[in-house]
């Protein structure tokens, strides 16, 4: 696993690299924007399935008397 995603990043630098063609600027902004979007969605994807864990829980029968 870490392999893969050792893997993605050094891929998408690559390209940040590639399309901002060594204007600094540009891939400092580029990136920035992805890793706002990186962020967001792991937050998205957090709450959904912290709420999809939590609703699980609330179903199974308890043992406590």
């Amino acid at each position: 696993m870490p392999v893969i995603f050792l893997g993605a990043v050094i891929l998408i630098v690559g390209l940040d690299l590639l399309i901002s063609w060594n204007k600094y600027e540009m891939f400092f902004k580029i990136l920035g924007i992805e890793l706002l979007i990186a962020a967001l969605v792991w937050g998205v994807m957090t709450m959904v399935f912290s709420g999809k864990k939590n609703k699980d829980s609330d179903n199974e029968p308890s043992d406590e008397v």
